[in-house]
């Protein structure tokens, strides 16, 4: 049997511990270390997580116990992150946005090229079961050729604690790069990856401190996508997809007021389901699908057949099941190239905002070529 990989996090914040769970949740990496600048966050790492704890990114790096690094601080600080753990000759995943600006973004794929090293960016909402499961629907073609999509997503982002970092785009921060990033990913992976114009708008502030922002992406194969989101709080996505949020559980209660128009779940449930960022429809020339919590529901004329996408990884889970399959010869989908690729939708998504015209890229990608996943189980309603 292959020994675990060591895994050391750079940055033990939300997504540096969601990762320590879903390693833990498998036999093939194991939690081998972690940095942080801060040492209230290295003294909770060490009691929370009970590993060797570095104050340093390239001192985790350099250590001989560790094979892969996820990188999870700060975006202005991956792009060293990344060169430090590319030198040492460590696999690589980082956490989107890639980096705050282009220029960075191609250098830290640059580097893990150069070190012969494997770079992942995520994990975004692209890794979620029932975005795979529609892009193979995609693939197969059982709709035809897909026309469009939309992607949508309704939070109180806003509403919780933000520093003016957390709001400067110039750091690789705010709505757009933090959230936005979910969307297009997931439009981007659907759609087939290379988006040829974009047309966007920010409301409520621009550069970092929008309150939204509506884009539309028009791909390379004729393909249109739109992704539209709000941060203000009030309604909020989950009332549409049964209470079932981005980590896959029932985490929203509705006001009294709204009780008798939505019945969900108590808070706390974590269902068998798959985690969703919002809502994102499909449309085919025979049909369409929307993307559920439970999987798939494609829908052609008065037929409705379900795909279920339970027994399929999402998130943190799929970003590792992705690097193993890399270390096994299969292409990866969420490369270096690709995050590159979706930093430069969302930079564009500020810049026409800013001009008000669309925007044309340089730096897109397609997916990669890769075997179909197995299939998910599935159970027809009529």
């Amino acid at each position: 049997m292959t020994a675990a990989r060591g895994l050391g996090v750079v940055g033990w914040g939300a997504a540096g511990r969601l990762m320590a769970e879903a390693v833990s949740r498998t036999s093939r990496f194991r939690l081998a270390g972690i940095a942080d600048v801060s040492a209230v966050a290295r003294e909770r790492a060490a009691a929370e997580a009970g590993y060797a704890v570095y104050a340093e990114a390239e001192q985790l790096c350099s250590a001989a116990d560790i094979d892969v690094v996820y990188v999870a601080s700060p975006t202005a600080h991956h792009l060293a992150a990344v060169r430090s753990a590319a030198m040492h000759g460590k696999d690589i995943i980082c956490e989107k946005p890639l980096a705050c600006q282009i220029d960075d973004a191609r250098q830290a794929v640059e580097a893990a090229r150069v070190a012969g090293v494997t770079l992942l960016v995520g994990a975004t909402h692209g890794y979620d079961a029932p975005v795979r499961i529609l892009r193979r629907v995609v693939a197969d073609g059982r709709l035809g050729p897909l026309l469009s999509a939309c992607s949508t997503c309704h939070t109180d982002w806003h509403r919780r604690p933000r520093s003016a970092a957390d709001l400067d785009a110039s750091q690789g921060n705010g709505l757009v790069l933090r959230q936005g990033a979910h969307l297009v990913d997931i439009l981007r992976y659907v759609c087939g990856g290379k988006v040829a114009t974009v047309s966007g708008s920010t409301f409520g502030g621009s550069a970092g401190t929008e309150l939204g922002f509506s884009a539309q992406l028009i791909f390379e194969n004729g393909v249109h996508a739109t992704a539209h989101y709000t941060g203000t709080g009030g309604f909020d996505s989950r009332l549409l997809t049964w209470g079932v949020g981005e980590l896959g559980t029932v985490d929203i209660e509705p006001n009294p007021a709204l009780t008798p128009y939505f019945v969900l779940p108590r808070p706390g449930v974590a269902p068998p389901v798959s985690p969703v960022f919002g809502t994102t429809v499909a449309t085919f020339a025979q049909g369409g699908a929307w993307v559920t919590p439970a999987g798939l529901l494609l829908l052609n004329g008065s037929d409705v057949e379900e795909i279920i996408s339970a027994d399929e990884p999402s998130g943190w889970d799929a970003v590792l099941a992705e690097l193993d399959a890399v270390a096994a010869g299969v292409p990866p989908v969420h490369s270096g190239e690709w995050g590159l690729a979706t930093l430069e939708v969302c930079l564009a998504v500020h810049e026409s905002a800013r001009t008000g015209t669309p925007v044309a890229l340089q730096h897109q990608v397609g997916l990669a070529s890769q075997p179909m996943p197995r299939p998910a189980r599935k159970k027809e309603n009529r």
